[in-house]
């Protein structure tokens, strides 16, 4: 028989309860929380959140501690039940076992007063050093007689004793009124729980990329048990996320849904369909009437349940993975349901206007039709138009060949989602689809023939603008005409006229024709002032750095794509393509300012940059030309020609033909760079390159500036590693002429660079330095080094030669910066940061020394050592310029 201790519980269940439990394997220390919780500004801390969160395993870990310290830590697990009596022996008890001189159950003075929470109170007061009472699962005190005894004890704790309670919710019957209106109690949330990003990355142990990390951040939420499930699986595996989601799933059923009724459990389900949830929509789609009531019964989910981004009228989403966890549990228990609930909720969410949401809840309801009438209704592509946003391909891939092939404008909507996400076979093959449904469109089957025509004109343009169709293609031309003239009808709604002059904006700045850009974008901005367009304005935006990066404007092209990155982070994070092209721009601005040196780009995850979807020709072309730079750097040659082959067959698959023809002759570039002329010559002609050059120049209506720049750069580097000294000449002051006419001040630099080169190895070597001047006056206003640094040992030669004959010129302090950046490139430190630098970067925009020293359990001192590596490695001056530049260069997230 199990004895019991005179309060009605049995010792060995007693026991368990006021033993601190072991620590959790693989338990991870947060510092700053267990220092919050051990400060003495706050005599109570109350831990609330849902399941999942750590509070348990926190509590034991500084229970622990205080113990390892010498300091008493009674430890006491609530039970559901307890009444008065139960808890006054099990907190005596707690005590008893933590070393605090309490009285024993069995004495006089124990059992004849009538006041045992006053009596504890006194004792452990006259135990005069400081000591602590954890308890766990407070929200089981359901009863308030077990409730009145901790109450007492929290209105009247003695000044020696710190409490910390943890809870899923506070009991109603618990009274922490007292406490809280005298400011002495500390309440830590899901907000203080949840893990930060740094905190994820350091958890999981392994080395993540910002992108991998904020795409983990963004689907788990900071949520503890998740994250500890996902580590606990092997990582390396494809199936990790499924693997972890499963466990997961068997934890939500078996530990967080305990305790909720038949009913609160199939609500919770049906709410988990739905994106956004709020009492109104709830009742509107769920068809019931009391689903505030339902919401507010659940108040242990709070923090799984939270506000929505932005909204301020009680929205509120589901977690990620409950949301996720409900939808699937719901589909597979009752399908039909779960169609029913979806196909509701499109058609209320049309009816509110939030098109995007109508797709998703119709495409989930695999109600495809329904799904082809509302993007056409919502105008096919000119629902790009309008938002600048493409829809997911979760939505567009529900689509059926029947319901595209009936509606052309949807499989033209459906086209250029795919264009934008680096599909472009699949978007061809539905563009050829529905120009056969259309009568090569001229006849729309639902509706009027110019809104065919008019998307016809837009997914022209992308395909252009992704580098599928090359500029001087016929037909693509008759398409830029047909632009022109649409867009000039008053007629036409002022967001597709927008659409239409974007897009021939976009043409003119591919044809180095900028001042017409500009005009463009007048037009444009006249049609959605008043904040009508923002994310237009935002692709505008990208435009105006590109066209400023080009003309040598590197201030100013750096603002805007700093600008467009944070709007695009803060307010559009559903929408990839701006922050891909963003990303991918500002880099190459930076590098080509050598602000991203070689060492740290070597460090960085960019091999894969040129497959990511969203990348235009523009995006795609800079990506390759970085990655082939730091490869060749990193290991050679030869490596960056087999990466090269890896490019050049990923995008002929792809279909993207403008940029096979720029991989053409980056590699003809490099080869002679890397002196290998009889290569770069063969290559130059089994590539089918110009083979005069009249046409390498021709930016009338068949090149693109950058295919100009790489082709024509390209050629007047064989020029020289030829010695065909003298045609390279004639061919450089041609080149010369078009980047002046086209203001291409980029372009211009590094023509100047390679005239250098092809003088110096021709022997003459003032005509050498006379271009280096040159190149030197440009670099004081745009401060392009990447020209000179290609040049290696022959630009090194040429700037000592002009310090020695000008050793205080005007240029004499550019050329010198020059020379030190040359000597930096030869060491080849290709881990950039080592994991602490890294660590220590991260933390830069949002904590101080002393908050970073803490994290990282390091000291101050430690940390301004890591600064100064850092600074030196940035080649910046402070804290607030190592935080922009890692920003720009893709180090950290925006």
């Amino acid at each position: 028989m199990t004895s019991d201790n005179g309060g009605g519980i049995p010792d060995p269940v007693l026991n368990r309860r006021m033993t601190v439990p072991d620590p959790t394997p693989g338990y991870f220390d947060r510092p700053a929380l267990t220092e919050r919780l051990t400060s003495t500004d706050h005599p109570i801390a109350v831990l609330r959140a849902p399941g999942g969160f750590g509070k348990t395993a926190l509590l034991a870990s500084l229970c622990q501690q205080l113990i390892g310290r010498g300091i008493p830590a009674a430890w006491l697990q609530m039970d559901e039940g307890d009444t008065r009596e139960q808890v006054e022996t099990c907190l005596a008890l707690a005590f008893r076992h933590a070393g605090v001189d309490v009285p024993a159950l069995d004495s006089e003075e124990w059992c004849k007063t009538k006041h045992r929470i006053e009596l504890l109170s006194d004792k452990i007061d006259t135990h005069n050093e400081p000591c602590t009472l954890a308890l766990d699962n407070v929200e089981l005190l359901t009863g308030p007689d077990g409730s009145d005894a901790i109450s007492t004890l929290l209105r009247e704790p003695p000044p020696n004793l710190r409490m910390i309670l943890a809870c899923r919710e506070l009991p109603p019957s618990l009274d922490l009124l007292k406490p809280l209106l005298a400011g002495h109690v500390d309440l830590l949330s899901v907000a203080e729980l949840r893990f930060s990003a740094e905190e994820t990355a350091t958890f999981l142990g392994r080395h993540l990329s910002d992108r991998g990390l904020a795409a983990i951040d963004q689907e788990y939420a900071g949520w503890p048990i998740a994250l500890a499930l996902l580590r606990a699986v092997d990582l390396g595996a494809a199936s990790y996320r499924a693997d972890s989601t499963n466990l997961l799933g068997n934890w939500i059923e078996s530990r967080l849904w305990r305790g909720l009724s038949t009913d609160q459990r199939d609500f919770l389900l049906d709410a988990g369909l739905l994106d956004e949830i709020s009492p109104a929509l709830l009742d509107e789609v769920l068809e019931y009437s009391d689903s505030l009531y339902r919401l507010q019964a659940m108040a242990e989910f709070d923090g799984l349940v939270q506000a929505s981004p932005g909204c301020n009228d009680g929205t509120a989403v589901l977690h990620p993975l409950l949301r996720r966890h409900c939808a699937a549990r719901r589909s597979r228990e009752t399908p039909e349901r779960f169609k029913t609930i979806h196909h509701r909720a499109a058609l209320v969410m049309e009816q509110r206007g939030d098109i995007f949401a109508a797709m998703h809840h119709a495409a989930e309801s695999g109600d495809t039709a329904l799904l082809g009438r509302l993007i056409e209704d919502a105008g096919g592509i000119r629902l790009w138009t309008r938002t600048m946003r493409l829809a997911s391909v979760r939505v567009i891939a529900s689509l059926t060949r029947d319901v595209v092939k009936h509606r052309p404008r949807v499989a033209l909507y459906h086209a250029h989602v795919l264009a934008f996400t680096d599909r472009i076979p699949e978007a061809r093959s539905l563009y050829d689809l529905a120009a056969k449904s259309s009568e090569n469109f001229t006849r729309n089957p639902t509706g009027d023939v110019r809104d065919l025509h008019i998307d016809h004109i837009i997914i022209e343009m992308a395909f252009f603008i992704v580098g599928y169709t090359p500029l001087n293609n016929a037909q693509f031309q008759s398409t830029v005409a047909r632009a022109s003239e649409i867009a000039q009808d008053d007629g036409l709604d002022a967001h597709t006229r927008a659409c239409l002059l974007f897009m021939l904006c976009i043409y003119e700045i591919h044809l180095a024709r900028f001042d017409t850009a500009f005009a463009l974008i007048e037009q444009i901005r006249q049609l959605i002032s008043g904040g009508q367009g923002p994310r237009l304005s935002l692709h505008i935006d990208l435009q105006l750095g590109n066209m400023a990066m080009a003309q040598g404007h590197a201030q100013d092209a750096e603002t805007y794509y700093t600008s467009v990155l944070r709007s695009a982070q803060a307010h559009y994070s559903n929408d990839p393509v701006a922050g891909v092209i963003g990303d991918a721009l500002l880099r190459e601005l930076q590098f080509e300012r050598n602000r991203l040196t070689l060492p740290i780009a070597a460090g960085m995850s960019l091999h894969d940059n040129y497959t990511r979807p969203g990348n235009t020709f523009a995006t795609q072309a800079s990506e390759c030309v970085i990655i082939c730079e730091v490869t060749q750097y990193t290991t050679g040659i030869d490596e960056v020609l087999s990466v090269l082959i890896k490019m050049t067959e990923y995008v002929r698959q792809k279909k993207r033909q403008t940029l096979v023809r720029y991989l053409a002759a980056l590699r003809v570039d490099l080869l002679a760079t890397a002196g290998r002329t009889d290569e770069a010559s063969r290559a130059w002609r089994a590539e089918a390159l110009p083979s005069d050059d009249a046409d390498c120049l021709d930016m009338k209506s068949s090149q693109d500036w950058r295919e100009v720049e790489i082709i024509a750069c390209a050629r007047l580097r064989l020029y020289t590693v030829c010695e065909e000294f003298e045609a390279g000449r004639r061919f450089g002051g041609q080149l010369l002429r078009v980047t002046e006419t086209h203001r291409l001040m980029r372009t211009a630099m590094r023509v100047y660079a390679i005239l250098m080169a092809l003088e110096w190895r021709a022997g003459d070597q003032d005509a050498a330095c006379a271009h280096l001047e040159i190149f030197l006056r440009h670099y004081a206003r745009a401060d392009y080094a990447r020209p000179i640094l290609r040049e290696g040992d022959v630009s090194r030669q040429a700037l000592q030669r002009l310090l020695e004959s000008q050793p205080h010129g005007p240029a004499a302090k550019a050329a010198g910066d020059l020379l030190k950046m040359l000597s930096a490139n030869e060491t080849k430190n290709v881990a950039g940061f080592n994991d602490r630098e890294m660590s220590v970067l991260k933390m830069l925009p949002y904590m101080r020394d002393k908050q970073i020293a803490s994290e990282l359990s390091i000291s101050r001192e430690g940390v301004r050592y890591y600064l100064r590596q850092i600074y030196t490695k940035l080649n910046v001056h402070n804290r607030s310029e190592a935080v922009q530049l890692a920003q720009s260069i893709g180090l950290i997230l925006q």
